[in-house]
């Protein structure tokens, strides 16, 4: 996966004229919004920009203890990975294309879950500097491999970023370093023979582990 700089959080300097702006909205429902457009008197945002294809939250508005402990980067992601802190899940959010997914590439629904949570937060529009698209950050090369002609079609990304996680599973017949090389591409993983000693990695993984707990918990009741 692609690299992008650490997310800074609080009153950094404006953004430079002409500088690209996405603007991460959150909802009151939980649910987060991603625009290009500033918020309205009221909402909560997160303001980042994309500069040297990399990542920086400029500023935020609204609420920012909530916005400091929902969210993070990893340095890792090709996105800017909204990876909360809370224990907040999305129990029922494209529940029926992952289940279909998990079972015909046979990889645990509840890891599927733990993906895209980390990934995307669940944002089928989700794009990122590097040019990671949808719901599970496809690059576009990944996404031509795995057979996905429309990434921004949730249950075409999640296939393929399904049948992309399977074979990562295959081959490393370990979840811990197939997460791992999800997250930092295969060649860290091989080199190291196992999670490489990147600390954002290391984090990531733990996160879709802990994730992935949780949405097994969920389905389990």
């Amino acid at each position: 996966m692609a690299l992008v700089a650490f997310l800074t959080l609080g009153s950094a300097p404006s953004a430079e004229a002409g500088e690209a702006r996405i603007y991460v909205i959150h909802e009151a429902d939980g649910s987060l919004r991603f625009t290009n457009r500033p918020p309205q008197s009221g909402e909560d945002a997160e303001v980042f920009t994309a500069r040297n294809g990399g990542g920086r939250l400029i500023r935020s508005v609204g609420a920012p203890s909530r916005l400091s402990s929902d969210s993070r980067a990893s340095l890792k992601s090709p996105f800017f990975r909204l990876q909360g802190k809370s224990s907040k899940v999305y129990p029922s959010l494209y529940d029926h294309v992952i289940v279909e997914a998990a079972e015909i590439h046979r990889v645990d629904p509840a890891l599927v879950k733990a993906v895209i949570h980390a990934e995307s937060a669940f944002n089928p529009r989700a794009i990122s500097p590097k040019g990671a698209r949808g719901l599970m950050q496809l690059m576009p090369g990944t996404a031509r491999m795995m057979g996905v002609r429309n990434a921004f079609s949730p249950a075409s990304n999640i296939h393929g970023g399904t049948r992309y996680l399977a074979q990562l599973l295959r081959r490393y017949r370990n979840e811990a370093h197939a997460i791992a090389a999800y997250n930092a591409g295969f060649v860290p993983v091989d080199r190291y023979n196992g999670i490489p000693p990147y600390s954002e990695t290391r984090e990531y993984v733990r996160r879709v582990l802990q994730l992935k707990k949780k949405y097994s918990q969920q389905r389990n009741g």
